[in-house]
């Protein structure tokens, strides 16, 4: 039965669900078109859609009509009146137009022109979509002149004793409540507190001040409140974007007010940063701004003035709510859909879900909560301001599979859960059997440098197989804590990875909270959580990346097989348990992310009895390309061996040199050859061979994945 709107078609579906009973399923077919699901939108949620689906909407498909593009846009087509405003210094010409009174201004923050995201005003200039640190001409002020100190506002610690786990550096769950944390949404941060197992607590500067000539329009500045500050975190681990608060042109000093909250480990000062929002530097084509106190749009264009122009009014276009657990959403299929065009986020409620270095905004252009057996296949989420698909609290059983993430604000999927402190068990508010599967990343993060294509927080039993992954500014999959685990990361081809920030790898893990669960056995709470797995990848640690695989903090219980590792070698810090074996490391010394770790191992800040225990790497093949010497293993010393448990490794050098296994001998650094080393009774059945040529290496590749080796 053929209907108008898209909202028809759901309340038809609903009455069609009063008459045939909810064990049916019903099929929503969209025809091909341009929806403007922003026009006349009734709620501006992240987390409520404009197709808002509840326990009631049950074994529903929402799909393409055959061979037809159907387009849901989270804005409104703007009709407008064009004039010409003033002429630049450079010869450009600003255009003005009145915009109409059914668009609402405080959700207008993207502007969408025949289909690709605009500019807003920014110094420098430069494309936030396209330019970056990995860019000649990044869009970014290398630095300030100087950062306005923090000032550290004491949060309540939690601090619980028992239960705790033994044989680790992070033995006991501790948050801490308020003061410093008051700027997440619930006020809780783990790095809030007087002794967190990192760097420094949770702070962020105040303001800046600019070197001379840097903003060389900072005197004309009109309304700086409209601006906004983009910087780098200080140690360049995620991003902040701060609104202006004040700014004075003789000092040159630029005052920050809410902001900060896009990553939760904070520093005392930023990185490289650009301004935006302030029509005074709207100076370069493509670029726009809004005057929302006289509801006036300039845009700057190339050429000739384009055809469509799209405001953005809403950051949610389907969300899925059941009831509740018990009265969850079930049997939804969403398929063949664009989702595009959504108001971006990053000045909304970020919260901090576990002890990682993450703050996430729990919103996305498909919000899931409350749900079983969804699945969303075969769509394309492009030009988003925020995160492409929130998966929150209670989901069992999601397929995310065969879709493409592309030009994102934030990250691609977000699985996010909630725990009641130290308790996972007694609640079970997390998503759970979660696949995805067959997907296509690339081009994610533009705004919050923080992000990954999939980010795994609070969850249970996640698969992350056979994707494509490529061109974001940190980890392409990030595991943010040691809740549960039993997750899989297989078959997934990942590269350009970290392009922006530092001391990272394509697959990133943290471990620094205890939680209660019943991984090991169901029913029965313990603080151990089950192994989880990485193999068959295809990994390329290109660009800022450090290591492949970036087991940090506290990471404990993985198993890593049969990986294609280019660049980089195997990394511990401050974990334990984990076995890695049948692995590819390619040319482990060429690594371009500093840290030292140009080997084919890495076990730091080993210390016994609390980490580096139990650490395995076996029956792995490891290229070096110029260094002849192939661990790192801090602290190694033979008059007290504590080091990984070694074997049966193939160590390919250079032809002419000596390989170098570097330990203490009697208090002394010596290097040892493979002889001597093995005369500890340490890499027994390891034996060195001379570097082979590339195609030999790829052979080997391709033969491992294949699983014939």
């Amino acid at each position: 039965m053929p209907m108008k709107t898209i909202q028809n078609a759901l309340s038809r579906t609903r009455h069609l669900r009063t008459m045939h009973g909810s064990q049916s399923t019903i099929c929503m077919t969209i025809h091909g078109g341009t929806y403007y699901l922003g026009a006349n939108a009734t709620t501006a949620s992240s987390q409520i859609g404009a197709i808002a689906l509840t326990s009631n909407d049950t074994n529903l498909v929402i799909e393409n009509y055959p061979g037809e593009t159907v387009v849901l846009s989270g804005g409104a087509h703007l009709q407008l009146q064009w004039s010409v405003h003033a002429k630049t210094a450079t010869e450009g010409t600003i255009m003005k137009a009145q915009v109409p009174d059914y668009i609402n201004l405080d959700q207008f923050n993207e502007l969408y022109i025949d289909g690709k995201r605009a500019i807003v005003a920014k110094a420098p200039n430069g494309d936030p979509s396209t330019q970056g640190l990995y860019a000649n001409n990044p869009g970014f002020f290398n630095s300030a002149k100087s950062w306005a100190s923090p000032v550290e506002t004491p949060s309540m610690k939690i601090y619980v004793s028992e239960p705790s786990r033994n044989g680790t550096i992070f033995t006991n769950y501790q948050d801490g409540i308020g003061g410093g944390a008051s700027v997440f949404n619930p006020p809780r941060n783990y790095w809030s507190v007087t002794t967190p197992r990192g760097v420094l607590n949770y702070v962020v500067p105040r303001g800046l001040t600019v070197e001379n000539g840097q903003l060389p329009h900072l005197s004309n500045w009109s309304k700086p409140s409209t601006g906004f500050v983009h910087t780098f975190h200080g140690g360049y681990w995620g991003s902040w974007v701060f609104g202006i608060a004040s700014s004075n042109s003789t000092e040159n000093t630029i005052i920050v007010g809410r902001g900060g909250f896009q990553e939760a480990h904070g520093w005392d000062y930023g990185g490289s940063f650009y301004v935006s929002n302030i029509f005074e530097e709207l100076d370069s084509p493509n670029e726009w701004f809004l005057d929302k106190d006289t509801r006036t749009l300039y845009f700057m264009p190339n050429d000739t003035m384009p055809n469509v122009f799209v405001a953005s009014q809403i950051p949610c276009i389907i969300s899925v709510s059941g009831s509740s657990m018990e009265d969850s959403a079930k049997n939804i299929l969403i398929q063949g859909l664009t989702l595009t065009q959504t108001t971006n986020t990053y000045m909304r409620d970020y919260m901090v879900p576990s002890g990682g270095d993450w703050s996430v905004h729990r919103g996305g252009t498909i919000f899931l909560t409350n749900t079983k057996n969804v699945t969303i296949t075969q769509n394309l989420l492009t030009e988003l301001g925020s995160n492409g698909i929130a998966v929150i609290d209670y989901n069992d059983a999601t397929t995310i599979s065969l879709n493409e993430f592309v030009w994102l604000g934030d990250s691609g999927i977000i699985l996010v859960g909630t725990t009641n402190g130290i308790d996972g068990f007694s609640i079970a508010s997390q998503p759970a059997n979660i696949l995805i599967q067959s997907n296509i990343f690339h081009e994610t993060g533009i705004y919050i440098k923080q992000s990954s294509p999939v980010l795994i927080t609070v969850s249970r039993s996640v698969t992350v197989r056979g994707n494509l992954m490529f061109n974001m500014p940190r980890a392409a999959i990030n595991i943010n804590d040691g809740f549960y685990g039993n997750h899989t990361i297989s078959h997934n081809v990942i590269f350009n990875t970290v392009r922006e920030t530092s001391d990272h790898g394509p697959i990133n893990t943290w471990d620094r909270q205890p939680y209660l669960t019943d991984a090991m056995e169901t029913g029965v709470p313990s603080l151990r959580q089950r192994n989880s797995y990485i193999h068959h990848n295809v990994l390329f640690n290109n660009y800022r990346s450090v290591w492949p695989i970036d087991h940090d903090d506290g990471s404990c219980y993985y198993e890593d097989s049969y990986n294609f590792l280019v660049y980089g070698g195997k990394k511990n810090y401050l974990g334990h348990s984990k076995l890695d074996h049948h692995e590819i490391y390619v040319y482990s010394d060429l690594s371009a992310g500093g840290f030292g770790s140009g080997n084919c191992l890495n076990d730091y800040a080993p210390v016994r009895g609390t980490s580096g225990w139990n650490e395995t790497w076996i029956d792995n093949i490891c290229i070096l390309f110029n260094s002849s010497v192939p661990y790192r293993i801090d602290n190694c010393d033979t008059s007290s061996l504590y080091v990984p448990y070694l074997a049966n490794n193939t160590i390919y050098v250079p032809a002419g040199n000596e390989i170098a296994f570097v330990c203490n001998v009697n208090g002394t650094g010596t290097r040892l050859n493979l002889q001597q080393w093995q005369s500890y009774g340490l890499d027994l059945g390891t034996v060195v061979e001379t570097t082979p040529d590339v195609q030999t290496i790829i052979a080997w590749g391709r033969k491992m994945l294949q699983g014939a080796m």
